[in-house]
């Protein structure tokens, strides 16, 4: 599970799906739930979902301080839903748990067009979430986002279509607890719907030590002072948006929620006529009512309201008498001047340095003197050796100039060579150790050319030496640096020769390398082409097989689901059997029914076998109250009578005294009378912790098909107490109930 960054809401990422149009199967494991990624097959462009639980969140709708809503989809029904998804540390919250289960039981049975329908509910690691209708429409607080106001006849219409949702919704009981602009939806139609019932019982237990739980610019003042809600509670909120809708603004402000609602408790409402004077009368009147600081002062039911509304929206078509109109920013940096001092120091200074520089020039000059008699001598005493040295320089430097030539015209042959590997270089996209090696050589004997030109510049020094020199052993070292620079041609004239024939065997290699190179590129690509094209044969059938496949699975779904109707329907018309305790007839009638799908016959049988264990539970009465009669154990309003027999068909005989007796049907045998029988017979008979559980898990499940919710909870619990070995079937005969 990878954790949504600011939600706390954990969901699993996906490694992969299959684009949606061409059916090509793409990996998304590296990249983030709710991102885009584009089909490589056919371009279409689509977003990575999440998996959480039964469903795929498809992308992120709104977010709250309780949880997240996303775009999903029902795997199971293959429909689209929003998801509430609440966060962990809510889950852990019994109370909210308890709370939250409850309300969305009674809010799922609340099917009216102007309340968003919850379809289902449930925890997935550990995270409450409900799946309810998508309403793609838009929200109210949008409509009227930065100040915004409605036109007054529209407001008027969705604020008639909240309050016939939330007479609905009062009517089997429920108070919403939170109406604001963000909890009013808008259908493709622009139908209003309320949102958000699941959660009205928690809302309450938030306002704990002066704090106000969700946005206060809408609480009523008995809410806000902690005091008992009601459905006017409700009228109070719808007035206070009523009035943000009409005029762009809430009725009260302040810096902080505290503020907000301190003004409320302090402070009348405003008038709507003052904040948009072009409205109607009519108009500001119901607000005015609807907001009225005591409850007893708003509207009576939610039909007086309705009443209001509807001769607001019509007075409110009608034009008024007077127009109105509506309220309308750089330094230079200086040389110092030497002081006297110290130009008597440089002066002084000048006259040492000078009288220096005439004593060395003597000796300099009587030193030149000297070495040039010297040199004399020696030019008169080896004259001869002289020419003679000059003479055989002369011979080498020739010999020198020869060989150059001829190393420089091989040099000259290195570039047709040079070019031809440039070429094969180009045309070689593989890399090949011959090519490089003949470029290698050819460096080699190029160096070798540089290297003989910077030779001659030095011989040609060194002639000119031996030219100038005046004794013979500055041209006997001359004509040895000349033999030495004839030596070292002698060696690189070898050497780039060498070079030469490897630069043109390594061409001839790599020529080689290349066409055996070319051949295997050239067989590379005809398997690739005959791979890929194996591929795409596969890959094309596979995506045929997988269409087939979820063709087939959607009729199958479309199966179980017209299945699960069937077995709804049979279910509801067995309501009356067993309000009649006619338990065996019920599991008889859906026995008929016809049923073949796995998920539907699953169904079925739960429903018979919860059937079952009622009509168990009524043959154990008959039996005990035939064992041993039941003093007292008939209450009605005139006392307490004993229950002296019992019939599987026709219900309890019941002892009148003096009068006799009488024959009351089953069907006139309440819960109440249930409960107090059985809880009489388990407490005085001696049974198995397995029987008691069984017996009390029956009278669970006829209190939940009677719709008495928390009776049927309170005994689901003790089933798995009698028997914790029952747990298992309790949370399986009864969903959501028994658990721990």
């Amino acid at each position: 599970m990878t954790a949504a960054a600011q939600t706390a809401i954990e969901a699993e990422r996906v490694a992969q799906i299959a684009c949606a149009n061409c059916r090509k199967l793409l990996d998304v494991g590296h990249l983030p739930s709710f991102s885009q990624i584009k089909c490589p097959e056919c371009g279409l462009s689509q977003i990575v979902p999440a998996r959480f639980g039964g469903f795929w969140l498809i992308g992120k709708l709104g977010a709250g301080g309780m949880g997240v809503i996303y775009r999903a989809m029902d795997k199971e029904l293959g429909r689209q839903v929003a998801l509430k998804v609440m966060k962990r540390e809510l889950g852990a919250n019994e109370e909210f748990v308890r709370s939250f289960k409850h309300e969305a039981q009674a809010a799922a049975a609340l099917n009216h067009p102007n309340v968003v329908q919850i379809y289902s509910f449930g925890q997935v690691e550990g995270q409450p979430y409900i799946a309810m209708e998508l309403v793609s429409g838009g929200r109210l607080d949008e409509m009227i986002a930065d100040g915004r106001a409605l036109e007054e006849t529209r407001a008027l219409e969705i604020h008639l279509q909240v309050v016939a949702g939330l007479h609905a919704a009062s009517e089997v009981g429920l108070v919403h607890g939170d109406i604001k602009p963000a909890n009013i939806l808008f259908g493709q139609n622009g139908q209003a719907k309320v949102v958000d019932f699941g959660l009205a019982s928690f809302i309450g237990q938030q306002q704990q030590g002066g704090q106000v739980w969700g946005t206060p610019y809408y609480i009523a003042p008995e809410k806000a002072r902690g005091q008992r809600v009601d459905y006017r509670s409700d009228i109070y909120s719808l007035g206070a948006t009523l009035f943000h809708v009409l005029s762009g603004h809430p009725p009260f402000d302040g810096a902080t929620p505290v503020d907000v609602v301190m003004a409320r408790l302090t402070q009348p409402a405003p008038s709507l006529l003052t904040c948009n004077a072009e409205l109607h009368p009519a108009t500001a009147a119901l607000v005015a009512r609807m907001l009225e600081v005591e409850p007893t002062m708003r509207h009576p039911s939610y039909a007086a309201l309705e009443i209001d509304i509807q001769a607001a929206y019509e007075a409110a078509w009608q034009p008024l008498k007077t127009a109105t109109t509506r309220k309308t920013r750089l330094a230079t940096a200086l040389r110092p001047t030497p002081s006297p001092a110290n130009r008597n120091l440089l002066i002084r200074s000048a006259i040492a340095l000078l009288a220096v520089l005439l004593v060395a020039g003597g000796t300099l000059l009587w030193s030149a003197h000297h070495r040039q008699q010297q040199r004399r001598l020696a030019e008169a005493q080896q004259r001869e050796q002289l020419q003679q040295a000059v003479a055989q320089g002369e011979v080498t430097f020739n010999q020198i100039n020869n060989l150059a030539g001829l190393i420089i015209k091989l040099g000259e042959g290195l570039g047709p060579l040079e070019a031809r590997i440039n070429k094969q270089a180009a045309a070689n996209t593989n890399q090949n150790t011959a090519l490089a090696r003949a470029a290698l050589e050819i460096e080699k004997g190029l160096e070798i050319v540089n290297e003989t030109t910077d030779t001659q510049a030095l011989a040609d020094t060194a002639r000119q030496r031996l030219r100038d020199s005046t004794n013979f052993a500055a041209a006997q070292e001359a004509q040895r640096q000349l033999e030495t620079y004839h030596t070292s041609l002698i060696e690189r004239h070898n050497l780039i020769q060498a070079h030469q024939a490897s630069a043109q065997e390594a061409l001839a290699e790599a020529g080689k390398i290349q066409a055996q190179a070319a051949t295997a590129a050239r067989q590379a690509r005809e398997l690739a082409a005959q791979e890929a094209a194996r591929k795409k044969a596969e890959e094309e059938a596979r995506q045929l097989a997988a269409q087939q496949a979820a063709a087939a699975e959607l009729e199958r779904l479309k199966l179980v689901q017209a299945e699960l109707d069937v077995i709804d329907a049979a279910r509801g018309a067995n309501s009356v059997l067993i309000g009649q305790r006619q338990f065996a007839q019920a599991a008889a009638s859906l026995a008929k029914l016809k049923i073949a799908q796995p998920e539907s016959q699953a169904y079925i049988q739960n429903i018979t076998e919860a059937y079952q264990a009622m009509e168990r539970l009524k043959e154990f009465i008959v039996e005990a109250v035939r064992n041993s009669p039941y003093p007292n154990g008939w209450i009605t309003g005139s006392g307490a009578r004993d229950i002296i027999k019992a019939s599987a068909n026709d219900g309890l005989t019941i002892a009148l005294g003096a009068a006799g007796q009488v024959m009351v049907p089953w069907d006139q045998v309440t819960l109440t009378h249930l409960d107090r029988i059985t809880n009489h017979y388990l407490e005085t008979a001696d049974l198995a912790p397995a029987v008691k559980g069984e017996l009390k898990l029956a009278l669970a499940l006829i209190c939940y098909e009677s719709g008495i919710f928390k009776m049927a909870e309170t005994y689901a619990e003790a089933a798995g107490q009698a028997d914790p070995a029952l747990k298992p079937k309790v949370q399986r005969l009864l969903p959501g109930f028994g658990e721990e």
